[in-house]
């Protein structure tokens, strides 16, 4: 990201072509370089004349080329024209060569590009809406770019002020502290202008006409100090170089539509060592000799004392690492869209109630009740499961939806039938769905309970409940004609 207070000499502003719209207008392509940064804006005569009123100096309104009302659309006259408002911008630069003002700072996009003057925005904004913003919902959406700016700028010296004191109070850098350390709900997305964001999961997505990469960008959460919740949405938390000051205090973290494969990235993203095997959570005080002595052990600081929630929908995820039990007390996981074909490391979440795995590339669930003793809501639509007998002993279930899945035999529902808890239960498109008398014939594996149980969002009608009752008599004779004959 550019930063003219710093690089400043190194900073170069050209028009190297000029374009004709299909309506006859004339635009000017500007291209601006701040050190390694480029970016290009695009501008019209009348912009150009604008700026120059607005400008304070002088001197520096001498500099704009005259217009012209006849011949100003012939090629000779509109490339000496391009020169003379490259001269003119370069001229400028040189007389504002340490601070832009800001009309002409607006005018090169520098409020979008650069962390000084994309952050005066930011300040003028909270300065005069922060209130209300904060009053309404202590959530607001930064974009990568903004998030990073804020990051560089917490280790910048101040730079030099307008000498206009209400200015200075305006776009003072302070407004911008102030607002994020009272944020509860940080959102980061790559930028604002999309609101799909889809390009950007691509790796080498450029924002807007520069040739900055949000992915590639590195920043540090130090500002928000508050935070409860963090969403991040088409951008890898792996950008997070320093989280360390919100583990305590994170309840909440979404990452959704990126290319990460491991959960480690997420929860240990900001650790260089987040690919070693990582030890259980110890309790404080309580120093494992293990741990001391292993290279592959993660320090305790590590952990995610008070997170209750990660959803990591939208994803590459193709399992569930070790990383997960750095936070010990997580009672929701949200792994929908992804390319998960099993679980493991989920022993030693004991708050562990609800998991979803939704649309993901789960065939089969062998003894589940090992990894999920005492969960309460199972979502498994979408998967590819064709046997039901690793659920059988998950005793605390409450609701389960096996909806979209390869199940074709009646038997399977058995394992569940023994589930003293379930209360709702989904099997919709399944082949066993679309079987004749699918729904009493569900409900009478359930036998006494059968009118508890919630199939499909409905509960049973009083002609499938006299259906089930009549096939779970049936059911129990023929039981016990079999066991007669063993």
């Amino acid at each position: 990201m550019a930063c003219f207070y710093r690089q400043h000499d190194d900073t170069e502003v050209t028009i190297p072509r000029y374009i004709e719209s299909s309506t006859g207008i004339t635009y000017y392509d500007i291209k601006v370089r701040v050190a390694q940064v480029e970016w290009l804006v695009e501008r019209r005569y009348k912009d150009f004349a604008q700026l120059n009123e607005k400008l304070e100096e002088p001197s520096s309104r001498k500099l704009l080329p005259p217009k012209k009302l006849v011949g100003n659309k012939q090629p000779a006259f509109l490339e000496t024209r391009r020169e003379q408002l490259e001269k003119y911008l370069k001229e400028l630069l040189i007389h504002f060569r340490t601070q832009l003002p800001q009309v002409l700072a607006e005018f090169l996009e520098f409020n979008k590009y650069d962390i000084i003057y994309l952050l005066q925005d930011l300040a003028k904004l909270f300065n005069e809406c922060g209130d209300a913003l904060l009053s309404a919902r202590k959530e607001y959406n930064f974009s990568a770019l903004e998030v990073f700016a804020i990051s560089e700028r917490l280790s910048l010296p101040c730079p030099p002020q307008s000498c206009n004191i209400e200015e200075r109070g305006k776009f003072d850098f302070s407004h911008v502290l102030d607002f994020c350390s009272q944020l509860a709900v940080l959102v980061v997305t790559p930028s604002k202008e999309n609101a799909s964001f889809g390009d950007y999961n691509a790796v080498d997505v450029p924002i807007g006409r520069s040739n900055i990469i949000p992915n590639r960008l590195s920043f540090n959460l130090n500002a928000f100090r508050q935070l409860k919740t963090l969403k991040f949405s088409a951008l890898s938390t792996e950008n997070i170089v320093d989280i360390e000051q919100l583990k305590p205090s994170l309840e909440q973290i979404r990452v959704h539509n990126t290319t990460i494969t491991h959960i480690n990235q997420v929860l240990l993203c900001d650790n260089l060592h987040k690919a070693c095997d990582v030890p259980s959570v110890l309790p404080p005080g309580i120093v494992s000799e293990v741990a001391a002595t292993s290279k592959a052990a993660l320090l305790s600081t590590d952990s995610w004392s008070n997170l209750a929630e990660l959803d990591l929908t939208g994803n590459l995820l193709t399992q569930i690492d070790g990383s997960v039990r750095t936070a010990p007390k997580l009672r929701c996981l949200l792994l929908e869209q992804n390319r998960i074909r099993t679980i493991q490391n989920l022993s030693e979440l004991p708050h562990l109630q609800v998991l979803s795995l939704s649309v993901n590339l789960i065939g089969e669930c062998v003894d589940w009740h090992l990894e999920l003793g005492n969960l309460v809501t199972l979502n498994l639509a979408q998967n590819k499961l064709k046997e039901l007998s690793g659920l059988r002993k998950l005793l605390s279930l409450v609701n389960l939806d096996l909806s979209c899945n390869l199940i074709e035999l009646l038997d399977e529902v058995d394992h569940l039938a023994g589930l003293p808890l379930l209360e709702t239960l989904r099997l919709t498109g399944n082949p066993l769905a679309g079987s004749v008398d699918y729904r009493p014939r569900v409900l009478a594996r359930f036998h006494e309970r059968a009118n508890e149980i919630s199939l499909d969002n409905e509960p049973g009608t009083a002609v499938e409940l006299d259906t089930a009752l009549v096939l779970s008599a049936l059911l129990k004779s023929k039981q016990r004609q079999q066991q007669q004959q063993k």
